[in-house]
This record gives structure tokens, C-alpha cells and sequence, in this order.
């Protein structure tokens, strides 16, 4: 009896967890270029002993779906999506690196080039400052084009730096207690000349809410069994007692 109350007890803590993650992504379904979290789960030892019949389930490494979202035009020169598999390299305020799929730029106080994450952009030759300038552009291979402050009407743009764009296998995304993503190994790769961008444009999240609706509803379902099962063995807790009482 106290096996069957653990797992069930066990199981519904994992479907609240699980609960929370399609409410956060669903929460996030029109934040620009957003990725879902997947939920996971491992059967544990007790004590960790293989040789043990006593199995619990267990809150698995939740993993990150890089599924890339749709393009969408802005007509923004400052809106850029990576068309495909890449992430950008931004840094936090901390200076740390992470990685990022929002290409909705605008420029900080002190004209770093930013996105809506706020995460100052990553170039070949580190953080991207902006000079002033009369127009901006930026091209499909990342290189960010400028026609500088007070040039004379002609004058060709040139090229400021180019954005840091990166591969790396979704097994090494993870999404850090600030939200936004990171590298498992924290090694940042070398740029990618094979990703291209959507220039004036975004991508939306990967976040479907009729999924999400679907995954909520057989969640609850689950837990709602979870739920019975516990009242089950109540109900043979108490039988097994009044049994035991009667043959007194």
C-alpha cells in the first residue's frame, strides 16, 4: 500500500510540474522567436540500487525545442530571423554569453546593438556598437551596413561588423533561471557562414496553442487519475482495517 500511494503521489507532482511548463510556453505563445520547453521524466531506484523492485518516477532534465517558428515581414530594417537552423550570440548585463533566436534590434544608451531580450548582440569582433549613422541595414549573411552621421547623398554603406551566428545540436541548448537560452558546455562556436537571415522581418514562437490546449487538457486527465487512485487505496486502507477489525 505505501508503494502504490508514493508512485500515485510521485506522479502527480511531476504533472504539476509538467502543468507549469505548458502554462509558461503558452504564456510566451506571441513572444518573438520564443522557443517551448519539453517536459521529461526517469524512473529512479530507491537508494539507487538497480537491484531494488522499488521504482518512483522522477523529475527528468526539461529540454528546449528549437523547432524554428514562421517569418513574418516587418518591413523594419532593423528586424532580422535566421532562416533555419543557428542561433545569434548575445550577452547578458553579467557579461555572459548566451545564445538567442529574437532578431528585434534597437540600439542601448551607449548604441550597443540589442534585442528585445535586451541581450547586448555578439559580432566577429565582439560586442556591436553603432556609430551614428543616416540609415542601417543588415544583410542575409549577418553583416550589419551603415551610411554614416551626415554623408553626402551617394555614399555607399559600409559594413560595421557582422553578427555572430552559431550552430550548435539542440542537446546543447538549455534554458538558464533568467529565461533565456544557453549552451550546455558553455563554449561558444565559431561563426557559421552558412546561416542566412530574413532581414526585415521576425520569427514568431514555435508555440502552437491548440497543443498546449490539447497537452494542459491530458495533464489534468492524468492527474485526475492520479487523484483516484489515491482515494482507491483509502478505500483498501479501510476495507483491509474493518476486516482486520471484524475478525477480533
Amino acid at each position: 500500500m505505501e508503494r502504490y500511494v508514493h508512485i500515485a503521489a510521485g506522479s502527480m507532482r511531476i504533472n504539476i510540474d509538467n502543468q507549469r511548463l505548458i502554462a509558461s510556453s503558452l504564456a510566451n505563445q506571441n513572444t518573438t522567436a520564443f522557443k517551448r520547453d519539453l517536459s521529461a521524466t526517469a524512473s529512479v531506484y530507491v537508494n539507487q540500487d538497480p537491484l531494488s523492485d522499488r521504482v518512483f518516477p522522477a523529475r527528468g532534465k526539461a529540454t528546449v525545442d528549437v523547432e524554428p517558428g514562421k517569418l513574418i515581414s516587418t518591413n523594419n530594417p532593423m528586424d532580422v530571423a535566421i532562416d533555419g537552423d543557428g542561433f545569434f550570440v548575445g550577452k547578458r548585463p553579467d557579461g555572459t554569453a548566451v545564445i538567442t533566436r529574437r532578431g528585434d534590434f534597437h540600439l542601448g544608451p551607449d548604441r550597443t546593438l540589442r534585442n528585445g531580450e535586451n541581450l547586448i548582440m555578439d559580432g566577429d569582433g565582439g560586442p556591436i556598437t553603432m556609430p551614428l549613422f543616416e540609415s542601417m541595414d543588415v544583410a542575409q549573411d549577418g553583416s550589419i551596413l551603415a551610411i554614416p552621421l551626415g554623408a553626402v547623398p551617394g555614399t555607399p554603406p559600409t559594413v560595421v561588423d557582422r553578427l555572430k551566428l552559431v550552430k550548435t545540436p539542440s542537446s546543447n541548448v538549455v534554458r538558464g533561471d533568467d529565461g533565456t537560452l544557453r549552451l550546455a558546455d558553455n563554449i561558444v562556436p565559431a561563426s557559421d557562414s552558412t546561416i542566412t537571415l530574413f532581414t526585415k522581418g521576425l520569427e514568431t514562437s514555435n508555440v502552437s496553442a491548440i497543443d498546449a490546449m490539447v497537452d494542459m487538457l491530458s495533464t489534468s486527465r492524468t492527474f485526475e487519475i492520479h487523484v483516484k487512485l489515491l482515494a482507491t487505496a483509502k478505500e483498501l486502507d479501510d476495507a483491509t482495517a474493518k476486516l482486520m477489525r471484524s475478525g477480533q
